[in-house]
């Protein structure tokens, strides 16, 4: 048998298989695995990554329990990962760990005041990466040095990028300033770390013969609903989410305007019956991301044929633009198995979705549209990150601007 990834086979009879742990027997045990299989290598690898995902966290908490029972037997370690699990007099008689204090911020300070799917990440944060290295230390005996070791190992030995940690420390930073608050502590030593700078990276988009191509294939594709919305993202630079969402009632053809109010994410499903995870509705990324996108005739006619096939439905105008057939929203992963298709089929290089939103944005830029306004139908909350993200085509004009001081 042909070997490919680690845990990814070609079987004999042509199809792919992945096999991956889904827990350990009486978690010190041998490892328990399932397999899953496919086509295609590309199909293989998505059907992995989403089985791996589902028992992530269970597979992650015996391995850490494991590797504690390693270290020692000593069983207060593992009532630590266990959810520090004192009895009462223990905890009468204990400090404060931080990994209770990080519990207790979620559950009591950020659990209703944020959006499901920012307390999911807050949460993943929390369990995956601070409690497991950090946890132990008492916390008001919380030293920057600590912290500072954390980002150093994080970033060597687990290979997280830097914008990521920067992203741990941020949420460790709340949850101790409101430790602060409380009293808890007398400073929050996140005040003190140097954080690793941010690299640079230049948005990954299409360029215009690859868009072109995109949209050759695209307006020649079976599936109309499906290519109408790639067809539509690339017109306006609209969020894979915010596309998923989209209703009819929020387009206007006479005003000739779009208006963009709601998105749908996939979060962890907290319930113990159903699915690992369930999509929700929350509203937009963030204030500024609630806009209005005019239609220039491009648009207009592209969505406007759409529409004179789909306005005979019933309750047509309070459905998805861009429905499934159940008639309600397409699941944004869904969009990202046919563009992948896409791509393949017009001969262009592997990007992700949201390479079309930068598409969208550094092909406006180099038609020297105002930043200012293409801040606002990004839904950016400054003119600053727009700026950022799309110095690469500012940089071109610059340097044409200047040419013209030479022309005679």
């Amino acid at each position: 048998m042909k070997r490919y990834r680690k845990n990814v086979y070609k079987r004999k009879d042509g199809r792919y298989e992945g096999r991956y742990i889904i827990r350990y027997e009486n978690v010190y045990g041998k490892a328990v695995y399932h397999s899953v299989y496919a086509k295609t290598y590309k199909e293989i690898i998505l059907k992995l990554e989403e089985a791996e995902n589902k028992v992530f966290e269970e597979v992650q908490l015996q391995r850490l329990l494991r590797e504690e029972k390693e270290k020692s037997n000593q069983r207060g370690i593992i009532e630590n990962v266990l959810n520090l699990q004192f009895d009462e007099n223990q905890k009468d008689k204990a400090k404060t760990l931080l990994a209770e204090w990080l519990r207790k911020w979620l559950e009591s300070y950020k659990k209703y005041t944020i959006k499901q799917s920012s307390y999911t990440r807050y949460s993943n944060v929390v369990n995956r990466h601070l409690v497991p290295r950090l946890g132990h230390c008492e916390l008001e005996n919380l030293k920057p040095d600590a912290i500072q070791d954390y980002i150093k190992a994080t970033l060597e030995e687990n290979k997280i990028a830097v914008s990521t940690v920067r992203g741990h420390i941020v949420i460790l930073s709340a949850a101790l300033k409101q430790a602060q608050k409380e009293g808890l502590i007398h400073k929050n030593p996140c005040d003190d770390i140097i954080l690793p700078k941010r690299p640079i990276k230049k948005p990954v988009f299409l360029d215009v013969k690859e868009a072109q191509k995109l949209e050759t294939v695209l307006k020649n594709s079976r599936d109309h609903k499906k290519s109408t919305a790639v067809l539509f993202a690339l017109k306006t630079g609209i969020r894979l989410g915010e596309l998923a969402a989209l209703r009819w009632k929020d387009v206007d053809f006479d005003e000739q305007v779009i208006q963009i109010r709601d998105s749908v994410q996939r979060v962890k499903n907290s319930e113990k019956s159903g699915m690992k995870t369930k999509m929700v509705f929350e509203g937009t990324k963030s204030y500024s991301s609630n806009r209005t996108i005019p239609m220039n005739p491009e648009i207009h006619e592209l969505l406007y044929q759409y529409y004179e096939t789909m306005k005979h439905r019933e309750n047509f105008s309070e459905t998805f633009v861009f429905t499934n057939r159940k008639n309600s929203f397409i699941d944004p992963r869904v969009y990202q198995l046919y563009f992948r298709r896409i791509l393949k089929k017009a001969g262009i290089r592997h990007v992700n979705f949201h390479a079309l939103r930068h598409t969208f944005a550094t092909h406006a830029a180099s038609k020297n549209m105002q930043i200012s306004v293409l801040s606002r139908i990004l839904g950016h909350s400054n003119v600053g990150l727009t700026l950022q993200l799309y110095v690469h085509v500012l940089s071109g004009q610059d340097q044409q601007e200047m040419l013209k001081l030479s022309a005679s």
